[in-house]
C-alpha cells in the first residue's frame, strides 16, 4: 500500500481563509473556480459570493470522492500510481481564529476503493457525479482527462486537525527537505507540499499514524 499527501483548499493567494477554531474544528474553504457558476457547479455565498466554487475533495458526500488532473497536471503526477487500498491524506492551511500565525494541518482522508482514470467524455450516470471535476465539465468546462477517486465509507475529515510542522514533515520525510534560511517554515513545507507525495514503508506508516492523532 502507499499514501499520498496532497495540499487542498485556499491557500496565501486567496482572499479567503480557513478557520482553525480553538478546539482544534476546523472548515476548509475550497478554491473558486475560474469559470463563471452554471449547473450542475456548486457556490459557496458566504465565502465566495456569486462564483463557483471547486469543492474536491468532497468527503462529506456519499461516496466521498477527490479528483485531479494526473494526466496534465505535473502537481498530480504521483496519483497515477495510486491503487485501490492506498489513501489520500489531505492537509490544508488554516488560519487560527485566535489570531496565531497560520500553520499546515492534516484535515482528512481518503481511501481509495475506486479509480475512473483519464475521462475524455461524460462517463454518464455514476458515482462520480457528484465531483468537483465532472461538475466543471458537464457546466462546460471541458473534459480534459481528468481521474476521479472514489473512497470507502470511513473516509472523513478529521474532527481536530493535526499541526504539520517542520518536525512532522521531518518524522515522515526525513532530512530530504531543505530548509532555506530566508525562507518561513510555512512557505518551505508548502513549496515542498505544492505537488502530491507518495510515501511507501516507514514514510507511510508515520504518516498514517500522525493524522490518527486527530
Amino acid at each position: 500500500m502507499a499514501a499520498f499527501l496532497a495540499n487542498v483548499g485556499v491557500n496565501a493567494a486567496h482572499r479567503a481563509r480557513s478557520p482553525l477554531f480553538p478546539d482544534g474544528s476546523f472548515v476548509v474553504y475550497p478554491i473558486p473556480e475560474t469559470q463563471p457558476w452554471a449547473p450542475p457547479m456548486r457556490r459557496l455565498p458566504e465565502v465566495w459570493d456569486d462564483r463557483a466554487v471547486h469543492l474536491d475533495p468532497d468527503l462529506d458526500s456519499h461516496p466521498p470522492t477527490y479528483g485531479d488532473n494526473c494526466r496534465t497536471a505535473g502537481r498530480a503526477f504521483s496519483l497515477r500510481w495510486a491503487r485501490p487500498g492506498d489513501t489520500i491524506f489531505f492537509m490544508a492551511r488554516l488560519h487560527p481564529s485566535s489570531g496565531a500565525p497560520p500553520g499546515f494541518f492534516l484535515v482528512g482522508s481518503l481511501f481509495i476503493a475506486e479509480i475512473k482514470p483519464d475521462i475524455r467524455d461524460d462517463p454518464g450516470p455514476g458515482w462520480w457525479d457528484g465531483n468537483a471535476h465532472v461538475r466543471r465539465a458537464r457546466a462546460g468546462g471541458g473534459w480534459n482527462s481528468f481521474w476521479v477517486f472514489r473512497g470507502e465509507a470511513h473516509s472523513c475529515f478529521l474532527e481536530r486537525a493535526v499541526p504539520f510542522r517542520r518536525s512532522q514533515a521531518e518524522h515522515v520525510f526525513g532530512q530530504a527537505w531543505i530548509w532555506p534560511r530566508h525562507r518561513t517554515e510555512l512557505q518551505t513545507i508548502g513549496s515542498h507540499t505544492r505537488a502530491v507525495r507518495r510515501l511507501t514503508g516507514q514514510g507511510e506508516r508515520r504518516l498514517r499514524e500522525l493524522a490518527q492523532l486527530g
